[in-house]
């Protein structure tokens, strides 16, 4: 969450918000591979998962 911060996050979280995190995204997984860039998203979904104390069966089909 750190690294949203220094994208420029606002509070509102809108939609902005949105394509700033999902520019830096894109410019982060051009340099990966596929393998690499669907355990990127893994890692970060399960992160959410915990913070927000989502459905863990959920997470394990994200396996």
């Amino acid at each position: 969450m750190e690294d949203t911060m220094k994208l420029g996050i606002s509070s509102r979280f809108d939609v902005d918000d949105i394509r700033k995190i999902r520019d830096y995204n894109s410019a982060r997984h051009s340099k990966m591979t596929r393998s690499e860039i669907v355990e990127d998203i893994r890692n970060g979904a399960e992160a959410i998962i915990r913070k927000y104390g989502l459905n863990v069966t959920y997470a394990q089909k994200l396996r």
